[in-house]
């Protein structure tokens, strides 16, 4: 089943510990490629709501 549900900061970072296990663990090549392009996308991710939570702070401390 699909969740389309926005990841907290810590679903994401749990989600980037998996990928990097599974790139290490795995032998084929060719699954090491696609889930490293997932990873990419998926630190992306991360590194947007990490500053989104960021900006949201100072936007409450300036108000």
């Amino acid at each position: 089943m699909f969740d389309n549900t926005p990841l907290e900061p810590e679903e994401a970072l749990d989600q980037c510990r998996a990928l990097v296990y599974a790139i290490v663990e795995l032998n084929n090549p060719e699954s090491k490629e696609i889930l490293t392009f997932v990873l990419a996308e998926r630190l992306d991710n991360l590194h947007r709501l990490f500053h989104a939570s960021e900006t949201d702070k100072q936007e409450g401390m300036s108000h």
